[in-house]
C-alpha cells in the first residue's frame, strides 16, 4: 500500500473545507484508504487530528501491526458502544456542539437513528463520497499497483486460454479461469467472473451457468482480480475452434479506439462517452447499448468517475477508469470490450494489453 501520510492530511484540510469538525469512517475500502486498515470491519473516528480505530477483537493485533494515522481501539463489547462511551467522555468539543460527518451512502438508516438517540452533543451530519473524491486522482503507488494487478491478470488469461474446450460449461470455464487468478498472483477476485456464450452473450452481466459451450460459438469473458487491494477488470472475446467474430465486433472496437483518442485532461467524461456511442449509433445499433461507457478502478471495482452523459466531469491526470462500449442484441448474441486507462499529463496510457 503506498504511503497514505499525505493523504491524510489532504484528508484533515477536506474536514476544515467542509466546516466539519470530525468524521466517522465505515467502509471498509475508505478504512483501507486513509489508515492501510485491511479488516471487513471497524470505525474510524477522527476528531480534528486525533483519530481512533475502534475493532472488535478479530482485529485488534492486525490493527495494531498495519493502521498509521490513527490509533487501534478495541471494542470491549461492540464497535458502537465503544464508539458512544468515547465520543461521551471525550473533552475535545466542551463548549460547542461539533458536527461530525458521516458516511451516507454506506450506512444504514437504522444506524443513524442510533447515533442520534445518544445522549450526547454532537450535531450529525450526512456526507455523500467526500472520501471517493479523493481516491478518484490516483498516486504514482496507486497506479503502479493497478499496472501490477492487470499484468496478473492477463497472464492468467494467456494461461486459461489455452485450457477451455468446447463442452465445458460456463460455470466450468469460470472456475479454470479463477484457478488461473490466483496462481498467477491474484489476491482475491474483484468481482464475481462473467462466462457467457452463445445467446447468452446477449446479456451485459450474466451469472456463468452450466451451459455447455458449442465448438461455433464465442465466448464473452469479464474478470478481475485483486492485488493488494486494488482492482483490474477486462472483458475479452474468446474464439471456439469453429466461430466467428461477428460484425458487430468491428463495430465495437471502432466505438473504444474513438473514445479512446479523446482522453487527457480537460476533457469530459460525457464526451468520451458520447465519441463511443455516435460510433455504435451511425451503424444503427444505438438503441442496444446501455450501460455507460467506463468506470473508474482502485480500490473498488466501481468507483469515480463514472465515464456517461449522466454524470459529466472534467478529467484530470491520476484517474484511472475503463472504457468498455458495447452491443447487445437480445435472443442473439452481444460483444463488449473492455479495457482500461491511466489518464496522463497529456494524454492517457493504457494499464491492459488490447491485442490480448
Amino acid at each position: 500500500m503506498p504511503e497514505n501520510g499525505t493523504r491524510f492530511r489532504r484528508w484533515l484540510k477536506g474536514l476544515e473545507a467542509h466546516r466539519l469538525d470530525g468524521f466517522l469512517v465505515t467502509h471498509p475500502p475508505n478504512l483501507r484508504y486513509l489508515f492501510n486498515f485491511t479488516g471487513s470491519a471497524g470505525i474510524a473516528c477522527c476528531l480534528a487530528t486525533e483519530s481512533h480505530l475502534i475493532v472488535d477483537s478479530r482485529y485488534i493485533e492486525q490493527a495494531d501491526s498495519e493502521t498509521r494515522n490513527c490509533q487501534s481501539m478495541l471494542a470491549e463489547k461492540s464497535l458502537e458502544d465503544t464508539l458512544k462511551a468515547f465520543l461521551s467522555t471525550s473533552a475535545r468539543f466542551q463548549g460547542h456542539t461539533p458536527r461530525i460527518g458521516l458516511e451516507a451512502h454506506h450506512i444504514s438508516y437504522d444506524f443513524v437513528l442510533r447515533v442520534q438517540s445518544w445522549q450526547t452533543n454532537i450535531e450529525w451530519v450526512p456526507t455523500r463520497n467526500l472520501i471517493e473524491e479523493m481516491r478518484m486522482i490516483k498516486d504514482k503507488g496507486e497506479i503502479q499497483l493497478l499496472e501490477r494487478a492487470f499484468q496478473i491478470a492477463q497472464t492468467a488469461y494467456q494461461h486459461f486460454a489455452e485450457r477451455i474446450r468446447p463442452g465445458m460449461t460456463e460455470a466450468e470455464v469460470a472456475g479454470i479461469l479463477e484457478f488461473e487468478l490466483r496462481k498467477a498472483g491474484g489476491q482475491g477476485l474483484a468481482f464475481e467472473t462473467i462466462v457467457s456464450s452463445g445467446p447468452r452473450t446477449s446479456l451485459p452481466h450474466a451469472s456463468s451457468t452450466d451451459k455447455r459451450i458449442e465448438s461455433n460459438e464465442y465466448v464473452l469473458i469479464d474478470f478481475g482480480l485483486k492485488y493488494q487491494g486494488y482492482c483490474s477488470d477486462l472483458t475479452r472475446i474468446h474464439l471456439s475452434p469453429e466461430a466467428k467474430r461477428p460484425a458487430i465486433y468491428q463495430v465495437v472496437q471502432e466505438a473504444q479506439e474513438k473514445a479512446l483518442a479523446l482522453i487527457k485532461p480537460g476533457a469530459r467524461s460525457d464526451q468520451i462517452d458520447a465519441a463511443a456511442r455516435s460510433v455504435i449509433s451511425q451503424h444503427g445499433f444505438g438503441e442496444n447499448f446501455g450501460h455507460s461507457t467506463g468506470h473508474g478502478l482502485g480500490l473498488e471495482v466501481h468507483e469515480l468517475p463514472v465515464i456517461s452523459h449522466r454524470r459529466p466531469r472534467e478529467l484530470q491526470e491520476g484517474m484511472v477508469f475503463t472504457v468498455e462500449p458495447g452491443i447487445y442484441l437480445p435472443g442473439q448474441y452481444g460483444v463488449r470490450i473492455e479495457d482500461a486507462v491511466a489518464v496522463t499529463h497529456d494524454g492517457c496510457r493504457l494499464l491492459s494489453d488490447r491485442n490480448l
